[in-house]
């Protein structure tokens, strides 16, 4: 009791001033004691000030928290992860082969409390899958007999480091144009400022930035937001947003506090862009905040990071700490006058929390649900102020284009009409070259699946995350076309550029019912139409799986998928339709 009441004081007192200081305070606790006891929920309300109801309201809400008070050091907590990416590289054998040889299922200890078996829909680790967690070591590309023997290092306490995929091995060079924001990326030291400054001009846009307002003020600011909107630069975090007007929007709103929020909660299988820039080459994504800030009037931004991210996060925690210290944070940018500060907060597990409003809900120590629109965040985001909300790789973007004319010259001549530039497809799953291909839209899915030698016998492909269609690999589908709106002609959705290949010897059905379970794992709760349409159509699949009145059940799910497409509050309960119905409509025959 003792020891929780100094532990939360302690974490109460550092979440002083900050934002999401609940997670802040959870993930704290979580990480010292492994749960979150009974008494540190009356003690965390009293400390912020809020009711004991609402600190269990929001940590029952996300799904590393466990209140389990036999938790503790006693077991050994084993992580699979469920994604797509993962099962299309033979995550269903490696399951059933724990399950079965260690005498587990999930959310269960084993019959001896040495372990306890948890899952994630992602880790981040696409291009090396499967990936396995053991007592918070992550190891990539683990089979049966690979797991057996970290299993039995850790039982000999003979532990081996994990080896793990370089930056340099999972962005790829062999991409028809060079890397416009990957080009530091494993060739650099992360956390050095002179490295950064050294290679592709660092700092070079933020300086032209403060060259530009201090000369022209908000003539200046304009001219750089017209730029941005002059290049098509959409949001790179799925919904394809342009930038530019999301930008202009908080620049013209009349407030005293303003906020930037990147969004590094990554959460779709097959996705792992952010991650592998974060990790390796921060400071331009810092950078671009820091610009977005000095155009739009902001001085505070945060990093919103998921929870599975650990490498990320130290290395941002100590990015930060050395812009502080440089002068490119702070209270005089670059002797400026002008002020930006960035902080890190860490997510707790919810993939619904990638969607912009549900995130700001969490900061503001709520429940991570999605908010009613209109108003955007633009006119009021964090705390009912104008909020710019990009994607880690929209700012680098940003970046990359306001550097110089010639780069937005350049950056128009790349991609289609309607989708400028490069996007960076990563590519998982029956591959023999997986990786981050930064190419411009408008590629065919062919070309994409050759440059990562997809397998002879693949068989279909799902393109932009759980929400995304899944396409055979026809002829008509070879030849689509990757853009925003190439996809979406095909009934499809780009998202953030994840494309998982599936193999010869894919079960279709468990797909299905594996995608329903993230569905209803993931759904936030608060509209009717997803909190009770994820639910009823695992149910009603069940029955047809069971051959029970096959076609009625089969048309009351196609009418629960488009009352959720079109009720939905989010993309997610809305999104739900286009990998559910493109199974059914392309594998039909292989799940009924």
């Amino acid at each position: 009791m003792e020891k929780t009441d100094k532990l939360i004081l302690r974490l109460t007192e550092e979440a002083k001033g900050r934002q999401g200081s609940l997670l802040y305070i959870l993930n704290g606790i979580n990480k010292e004691l492994g749960y979150i006891p009974e008494e540190a929920l009356l003690h965390t309300a009293e400390n912020l000030n809020i009711s004991k109801a609402e600190v269990y309201g929001f940590l029952s809400f996300f799904k590393n928290y466990k209140t389990d008070a036999e938790v503790g050091d006693i077991y050994r907590k084993i992580v699979v992860c469920r994604s797509e990416s993962c099962e299309a590289s033979g995550s269903k054998q490696l399951i059933e082969h724990i399950k079965a040889s260690l005498n587990l299922d999930f959310g269960k200890y084993s019959p001896d409390g040495k372990y306890f078996l948890d899952y994630v829909y992602c880790f981040g680790h696409c291009a090396a899958s499967p990936a396995v967690e053991v007592d918070g070591i992550l190891y990539e590309k683990v089979n049966p007999k690979v797991f057996d023997k970290i299993i039995k290092t850790f039982d000999s306490n003979k532990l081996e480091e994990p080896a793990e995929l370089k930056a340099t091995d999972v962005v790829k060079k062999e991409a028809p144009v060079k890397s416009l924001i990957f080009k530091r990326c494993g060739y650099i030291n992360p956390l050095s400022v002179s490295d950064y400054l050294n290679n592709d001009d660092g700092f070079k846009t933020l300086r032209r930035v403060i060259e530009e307002i201090k000369s022209k003020g908000d003539e200046g600011k304009l001219l750089l937001i017209n730029a941005l909107k002059q290049s098509k630069l959409r949001g790179r975090g799925g919904a394809g947003f342009p930038a530019g007007i999301k930008w202009e929007t908080v620049f013209k709103e009349k407030s005293d506090v303003k906020y930037i929020i990147c969004n590094a909660d990554e959460g779709d299988s097959g996705a792992y862009a952010d991650r592998m820039i974060l990790e390796s080459d921060p400071m331009s994504i810092m950078e671009g905040m820091i610009i977005a800030g000095l155009i739009t009037g902001a001085e505070y931004g945060y990093i919103y990071l998921r929870a599975e991210y650990a490498a990320a996060k130290s290395v941002i925690e100590s990015a930060i700490a050395l812009l502080k210290d440089g002068g490119y944070l702070g209270d005089d940018i670059l002797g400026s006058g002008f002020k930006f500060y960035i902080d890190l907060i860490t997510g707790a597990g919810s993939y619904v929390c990638g969607e912009e409003t549900a995130l700001m809900e969490s900061i503001e120590n709520k429940r991570g649900t999605v908010r009613q629109r209109p108003p955007v965040p633009a006119v009021s985001g964090l705390y009912g102020k104008p909020t710019v909300i990009n994607n880690v790789l929209t700012f680098a973007y940003a970046v990359y284009i306001l550097k110089g004319n010639s780069n937005l010259e350049y950056f128009l001549s790349l991609g289609t009409e309607n989708s400028k530039g490069t996007m960076p497809f990563q590519v998982s799953g029956a591959v023999k070259n997986p990786g981050i291909f930064e190419i411009p839209f408008g590629v065919t899915l062919k070309e994409l699946l050759e440059l990562a030698e997809a397998d002879v016998n693949a068989k279909a492909v799902q393109v932009g995350g759980p929400l995304g269609a899944y396409f055979p690999l026809s002829e008509e589908f070879l030849d689509l076309n990757l853009s925003y709106e190439g996809v979406s002609m095909k009934n499809g959705l780009l998202g953030h550029g994840g494309v998982v290949v599936f193999g010869g010897e894919t079960d279709f059905k468990y797909r299905l019912l594996n995608a329903l379970d993230f569905f209803i794992d993931e759904s936030c709760g608060k509209c009717a139409p997803c909190r009770i349409g994820t639910v009823r159509l695992k149910e009603l699949l069940d029955r047809v799986l069971k051959k029970q009145n096959t076609e009625e059940n089969l048309t009351i799910i196609d009418e629960i998928l488009d009352s959720m497409k079109y009720l939905s509050l989010c993309a997610f309960g809305a999104g739900v339709h286009m990998p559910v119905k493109s199974l059914l409509t392309y594998f039909k025959n292989e799940i009924i």
